[in-house]
């Protein structure tokens, strides 16, 4: 099988069609490892059956600074699972998703029944598919044209789970109030010497895809230097060149909620990789209480949750972050019964 060089280079053309059922799930998890996840951490694990694949979460790989509501972690798997869906309807598999299904283990977020030929409840655009190993975050400054109304629509159609909204805006006046939260909440963050270290400490990892040296020296100067006014300055650039700010909020704030949240963000994603438009999360304000209550306020809708913040623009492309080999993430059924 030619899987490519890296993990981005996964091709359809390799899925296997002999009768293993086992192997041929296990292919489709090829294009759930290139979800985007929080610092690239990539926090997840699988499971694989004759009929099923279960969705973990790798607690070793969750920012307990950054994210200690562990909102970022399931919105990460909620992006996995959703790469996971797109690529079963593709290869023309149905699928039933149960959520936290054993409750006394938290760290199974998803249980997914998969049947050959069987009809999916909600089939998904089939741009998608052919958008997974396109889709990448762009951090560049954002060019001045607007995202015209039809792209828009599109995207909003992506956001179709039942609880879920995805709030899409360009006025002038958002942008700015969110903008000087984002300015507050880098330096609140930078502040914080145990939030510099995480950080540095993934750096270290080389999540980002910079060189040995490079990482490591990253690490050294977010880990000792206060660097939060210059990027604050240069997060404020991002978010003001792009055309749209984009909010998913929920109705119920819990673990399922933010899966979903997941699953919308990347449905999102991949159809704006569809239509040459890049996203960023601008997380930061979601991850400071003062600001997601305020950030709530924003949203025309009442008593709405927000979940995942980003903005929407068009932009130069820039290379992929590196991925984990699906070995490393898969576990066998001793591993699963041990936990």
């Amino acid at each position: 099988m030619n899987t490519g060089s890296t993990p981005w280079q996964v091709d359809s053309h390799d899925f296997p069609h002999g009768d293993d059922s086992r192997q041929k799930l296990t292919f489709l998890l090829r294009y759930a490892i290139l979800a985007p996840s929080s610092h690239n951490t990539q926090p997840w694990q699988f499971a694989v059956s004759d009929d099923g694949i279960r969705l973990f979460a790798d607690k070793a790989r969750w920012l307990q600074v950054a994210d200690a509501d562990q909102r970022e972690l399931h919105i990460s798997l909620g992006c996995a699972l959703e790469n996971l869906l797109v690529a079963a309807e593709h290869f023309g598999y149905g699928h039933q998703v149960t959520y936290f299904p054993e409750p006394a283990d938290e760290n199974l977020v998803a249980a997914v029944t998969l049947t050959a030929g069987g009809e999916p409840p909600d089939v998904r655009p089939i741009e998608l598919f052919d958008a997974i190993p396109h889709r990448h975050t762009n951090h560049n400054i954002y060019e001045e044209r607007p995202i015209p109304a039809g792209a828009q629509a599109r995207l909003q159609a992506c956001c179709n789970q039942a609880g879920l909204s995805l709030y899409l805006t360009n006025d002038a006046e958002i942008k700015r109030q969110v903008d000087e939260m984002i300015v507050r909440a880098d330096a609140i963050q930078f502040a914080d010497p145990a939030w510099r270290e995480e950080l540095g400490y993934w750096m270290g990892q080389g999540v980002f895809g910079t060189s040995w040296l490079m990482s490591k020296m990253s690490q050294l100067a977010v880990t000792y230097l206060n660097l939060g006014k210059g990027l604050a300055k240069k997060d404020s650039e991002l978010l003001m060149s792009a055309p749209v700010l984009a909010v998913i909020g929920s109705q119920a704030d819990d673990r399922t909620a933010q899966v979903q949240a997941g699953q919308v963000f990347e449905r999102v994603s991949l159809m704006a990789t569809a239509l040459d438009i890049h996203v960023h999360p601008m997380s930061q304000i979601l991850e400071i209480p003062e600001f997601k209550s305020q950030v709530a306020e924003l949203i025309p809708e009442l008593d709405v949750v927000p979940q995942h913040t980003f903005r929407l623009g068009y932009a130069e492309p820039e290379d992929h972050s590196p991925r984990r080999p699906l070995e490393d993430v898969l576990i066998s059924e001793n591993e699963v019964l041990a936990r």
